[in-house]
Order: C-alpha cells, then sequence, then structure tokens
C-alpha cells in the first residue's frame, strides 16, 4: 500500500432543513489498497458518506481528500471526471441500462472514462472481451452474457453491477450493500473475487453493509456509530 486513498477530517454534512447533522466524523482514513468495511444500520448515514466519497455531494473544503483531491474544491464536473475515471460504485439499486447486455452494460464505462478505456487497453483491445472475463469470474453464465439486463435475475444484475465497478481497474470501489440479493455460497464467491480483482491492481474496497457477519472477511472493520458524532445520543 502507498498513501492515503481516503481522508476525512472534522467532516461534518448537514441536509438543507435538518436541525443537526447527519454526520459529523472527527478523522476516517483509508489506505491505499486496503479492503475496509463500513458497518451502520438503516439510516445511519452510510450512503450519505458514500455519496460524499464518491463526489456525487460535495462536503466543505479541507473535510474531505479522496486519491489526494480535496473534493470540497473540486467543481461537479471535476467531481464527474474523478468518479468516472477513478472510482468504481456498485450501487444498491445496481443502475444497469435494461435493455443493455450484461456485456453491454460492463463495457459502457469505457465510454466515458479515456482513463478506464486506456487501462482496458493495456489488457486487451477487445473490451467486450474483458468484459465477458469478469462476468464469467464473477459467476454468470456464458447464455447470460447476450441477455438483457432486465431479464436477469436480482443477483445476476448485482454481479453485473460488479463488474462494470471493476472495469477499466479503477483506484477505489465503493461497494454499498452489494451482497444482499445472494446466498452464502454465491455471496463468499462475490467478495472472494472482488478481493482478488482489487488485491491484483493494488485498489481500494470501501465495502458497506448493515450485516455484520461479513467482517471476519475484512482487514479492518468499522461501526459507523463509532466514528460519526452525531449518532451519540441519538442511537
Amino acid at each position: 500500500m502507498t498513501g492515503t486513498c481516503i481522508e476525512l477530517k472534522n467532516l461534518e454534512f448537514q441536509w438543507p432543513g435538518a436541525t443537526r447533522p447527519l454526520l459529523s466524523i472527527p478523522q476516517f482514513n483509508v489506505q491505499q489498497g486496503e479492503r475496509v468495511l463500513l458497518r451502520g444500520a438503516s439510516g445511519s448515514g452510510k450512503s450519505t458518506l458514500l455519496s460524499l466519497i464518491a463526489g456525487i455531494h460535495a462536503p466543505a473544503k479541507n473535510q474531505l481528500h479522496v486519491l489526494e483531491h480535496d473534493m470540497g474544491k473540486l467543481s461537479q464536473r471535476q467531481r464527474d471526471k474523478l468518479r468516472a475515471n477513478e472510482i468504481g460504485y456498485i450501487f444498491q439499486q445496481f443502475n444497469l441500462l435494461p435493455y443493455l447486455t450484461a456485456v453491454a452494460n460492463v463495457s459502457l464505462a469505457a465510454k466515458f472514462s479515456p482513463a478506464r478505456r486506456r487501462r482496458v487497453n493495456e489488457i486487451s483491445p477487445h473490451h467486450s472481451e474483458h468484459a465477458k472475463e469478469l462476468l464469467l469470474q464473477l459467476g454468470l453464465d456464458k447464455g447470460d452474457l447476450s441477455r438483457p439486463a432486465h431479464q436477469l435475475s436480482v443477483g445476476q444484475q448485482q454481479r453485473v453491477a460488479a463488474a462494470r465497478a471493476l472495469f477499466g481497474s479503477p483506484a477505489l470501489i465503493i461497494a454499498d450493500e452489494p451482497t444482499s440479493a445472494l446466498d452464502a455460497d454465491h455471496r463468499d464467491n462475490f467478495i472472494q473475487v472482488l478481493f482478488n480483482a482489487c488485491q491484483q491492481h493494488n485498489t481500494t474496497l470501501l465495502f458497506v453493509t448493515h450485516d455484520g457477519s461479513l467482517a471476519h472477511h475484512f482487514e479492518r472493520s468499522i461501526e459507523l456509530n463509532e466514528i460519526n458524532q452525531a449518532t451519540l445520543g441519538h442511537i
């Protein structure tokens, strides 16, 4: 591991109209290449924290650095560019394009990111072949690769979303409840594939869940309510 991937210092975030902050985190760091599980109950601010780290929402200046960028100083366009190039996001709702095939959904990432496109070209000039390889590693059957996303099961769609996040070897993977639709065997296999892909490219993994039973898979497990002072007295 070299350097810090995520650095929070005196981060506070409050939604407009709210009477108190949702997040008040004095300090939280994740080193490059680490695999960290962040656990928190529904409504604890997990998804909001992820949206700040991913640049979907903007924090105040000097409160959050991601890959050495002060997210509070970047414009929305700059944050979008950073996310497209260097952050793979596995959303709870997947956000797949329903009428594109599994392969097309995965390789679509290269169309919006020159950096990912360049990195994939170093592996294979045929982006669809690399997408297929990722999907097969994550447990999709060959017959499902050409099916449109809306014809896939929830568990299959989850794997497509993970493959899309991994495509192009981003520096950071953010996974928001990515195993909620999988049984125990498929869940453990899914996590291992994520780990292998991250280790290969020294990619940081921030894995967010409410399921504490997954903690033994990870190098470090953090309870959000233990680092978020905004929850004290409100649990």
